[in-house]
């Protein structure tokens, strides 16, 4: 790969979300993108963009609403988190205007956003009033899966003798708060599916990975996705990382206030994952259970292949599961998450960046 033109030093600013949750998201992120990227190129600020600089932020919200006008806004947005969630559809809680309106670029992992956002049905309501145009949107790909692909192609250094099941969660708080919700059922599988976590844990290799806000010290999941053959969860990032990376992700609709999922967001790629069952949707536990089965007897081998490797702890070659994802999942993800540089989406995206800041130079 070549290396970005010559750019004037401190030309690109990242502007940190200043709160407890997404530190070390934040962290990972903007790592990734300063690695592909000249020394003395980047600078780092707490909210408050740089007069002059490309100024990248991660949360729509930051410096663009009331309570937060004394702060600069950033003028590229990238995503936080790859879950659609409606998230470039967002209203100022002021005007109720569309906050994406107010950025220069929008940084998308694919097709599903430019879609929506130029040709979808928000784009023809009045009501939002989308003035975003085609050429203020790039795609980029999904830069956290970079570190994933690349483990990914490690040999695996444990014995491989039943199937490795990771429950990954989506947060269970009120939007814009830290209130956990109290609800037995939510459109997060947490709460609603603990009660099957000492089942599974004894039947298969069970790992659980709350999202940052359920947790203290706010890590984001990394290799444990890696790890995993199987992911269970609901409606956040980790669903399309997981189907990025080959693994098919078991949605428990029993356990996950389905109804709410979909209204909550109706034209969001969640709510069309879950009315179209795009992937894995058992409706009981034993459905799942035979789903699970069914992918470790792939995997790993039928019982006495398991008690064999068990007893002798032979290290095979782990398979790809990928085409246990389930129905639809390989052209959607694709659609979602641009594949044409994946595994290098750090790069693309600060070629991007670069690009900006070549044009504001030119422009200059």
């Amino acid at each position: 790969m070549t290396n970005p033109p010559t750019l004037a030093p401190r030309s690109i600013n990242f502007c940190w979300g200043f709160g407890k949750t997404y530190p070390n998201v934040q962290q990972q992120i903007f790592d990734l993108i300063e690695a592909q990227l000249p020394a003395g190129v980047v600078t780092h600020t707490v909210e408050d963009a740089v007069l002059g600089a490309v100024n990248l932020s991660l949360f729509i919200r930051q410096g663009r609403e009331q309570e937060d006008s004394h702060r600069v806004a950033a003028e590229v947005i990238l995503a936080h988190g790859i879950a659609d969630k409606r998230y470039f559809f967002t209203q100022d809680s002021t005007t109720s205007l569309p906050l994406a309106n107010e950025y220069e670029y929008l940084l998308v992992p694919g097709s599903w956003h430019v879609n929506r956002l130029i040709e979808g049905t928000y784009r023809r309501n009045p009501h939002y009033q989308i003035t975003v145009e085609q050429n203020q949107i790039k795609k980029v790909g999904w830069l956290r899966l970079d570190p994933l692909i690349a483990e990914s192609k490690h040999r695996d250094r444990e014995p491989h003798h039943r199937l490795r099941i990771l429950w990954a969660p989506t947060h269970n708080v009120i939007p814009r708060s830290n209130e956990k919700t109290v609800d037995a059922l939510a459109p997060s599988s947490l709460p609603g599916f603990k009660t099957h976590v000492k089942q599974l844990a004894a039947r298969y290799i069970f790992r659980v990975s709350l999202h940052p806000r359920n947790r203290s010290d706010r890590t984001p999941t990394g290799n444990q996705m890696v790890w995993s053959d199987v992911v269970i969860s609901d409606f956040g990032t980790m669903v399309y990382e997981a189907w990025a990376l080959g693994k098919p992700v078991i949605f428990p609709r029993w356990a996950i206030d389905v109804e709410t999922l979909i209204n909550r967001n109706p034209l969001s790629a969640e709510s069309y994952i879950y009315r179209n069952r795009i992937g894995l949707h058992p409706d009981t536990q034993e459905e799942m259970l035979a789903m699970l089965d069914e992918i470790q007897d792939f995997l790993v081998g039928n019982y006495l292949t398991r008690l064999l490797k068990r007893l002798t702890r032979i290290k095979t070659p782990r398979k790809s599961a990928a085409d246990y994802r389930g129905p639809g999942v390989a052209e959607f993800v694709d659609h979602y998450i641009d594949p044409t540089h994946r595994g290098n989406d750090a790069k693309r995206t600060a070629d991007v960046l670069v690009e900006i800041a070549r044009s504001r130079e030119n422009r200059g």
